[in-house]
């Protein structure tokens, strides 16, 4: 498995490097049935700057021998397409391509020189590079579709979705709000994740005994959705949540709003329905089929608000819960590793 280094390391949190080591120490436990694991990670830094360090992890990833291996296998964004590698199958994970089917989301990337160059070079080139790739492991069934779309083989992909973790499973025990309502959001503030959206669905709720509880790493648009939000001070970012607190976060909040435009898998909408709690999407939104089965699906921010405030006044169907908790708690790290492992075997058939 190839990555940058650092990002099989689970105190990052985020998205695509929590994925690369769960799926690592997952399939790790999967030695011994035919698989032999190794990691390989490459620098991301130098001292020479940004654009050095690329031109570095570009270089050593491709020049390296991997001939001693049956796959090499991409598990990272990053811009990997081993040269050297004999009669070893080139693999990449799908996370999404949504830098290439819908452009027009990445207005966040384009605001300065080093960012616009960041998003050709690193972000577009790594996944065009990956659809290069002898086989393709897509995150979701929609990451499929962009994958087809793009003109990879349909019969070259296998979908192999993510899991939850077990801390999600435990028993829920809910702190006390002090008798106030609470809509929770954990991510990103990139454009496409859309937080603006929430904020302005929040607002419309007149009850002050409620309040919106935003977690996430300030970056991007952090600073816009402050100013936004300055007016409401039922409106609180609270700032990055700590991977060992996640839980517990989520055990915060009453109900969970994902107001994302795009989504290659969309982890946190499990993690949230895995602890108990209604989750608001848009309906337009793309999100898999797979992960939005059990939201509730509204069509505009009045929409999103109308259906915040109907579950405070009248709750949430407990058949409901435990349909979304159980479906949710279904995706395992233990089946993503089994799927993989069968990928492999199938890739060598």
């Amino acid at each position: 498995m190839l990555g940058g280094e650092g990002r099989f390391d689970r105190s990052t949190g985020d998205g695509v490097p929590a994925y690369m080591y769960w799926i690592y120490n997952s399939m790790r436990k999967l030695e011994g049935r035919g698989l032999a694991l190794s990691k390989i990670e490459y620098p991301r830094t130098s001292r020479f700057g940004d654009g050095a360090a690329w031109l570095r992890l570009v270089m050593k990833s491709a020049i390296d021998d991997y001939r001693g291996f049956d796959i090499v296998h991409t598990v990272d964004v990053k811009p990997f397409f081993p040269l050297n590698r004999g009669n070893a199958v080139y693999a990449a994970t799908g996370h999404d391509f949504q830098p290439l089917t819908a452009p027009e989301l990445d207005a966040d990337l384009k605001t300065s020189a080093k960012n616009r160059i960041k998003l050709a070079l690193e972000v577009r080139h790594s996944l065009r590079l990956s659809l290069k790739s002898d086989y393709l492991i897509a995150v979701s069934t929609m990451t499929r579709d962009d994958a087809i779309s793009l003109g990879y083989d349909r019969k070259r992909i296998f979908v192999v979705n993510h899991g939850i973790d077990d801390r999600f499973r435990k028993l829920i025990r809910k702190r006390p709000n002090g008798g106030r309502f609470r809509v929770g959001y954990i991510g990103g503030f990139r454009t496409r994740k859309n937080v603006g959206s929430a904020i302005n669905a929040f607002k419309k709720i007149g009850s002050r005994n409620i309040v919106f509880d935003i977690w996430g790493k300030p970056a991007y648009e952090y600073g816009r959705l402050v100013d936004l939000a300055r007016d409401d001070s039922r409106i609180r970012f609270r700032g990055f949540a700590p991977e060992g607190r996640i839980v517990d976060i989520y055990d915060t909040f009453d109900v969970f709003v994902w107001p994302s435009m795009y989504e290659g898998f969309g982890f946190s909408i499990l993690g949230a329905q895995a602890r108990g709690l209604p989750v608001v999407a848009y309906r337009k939104s793309r999100i898999p089929m797979e992960v939005r089965k059990h939201c509730i699906e509204v069509e505009d921010e009045a929409g999103m608000a109308d259906a915040i405030e109907g579950i405070r006044s009248n709750g949430y169907s407990a058949v409901k819960r435990k349909r979304a908790m159980a479906y949710a708690r279904s995706f395992t790290w233990e089946k993503a590793a089994s799927g993989t492992l069968d990928a492999y075997r199938r890739m060598l058939s």
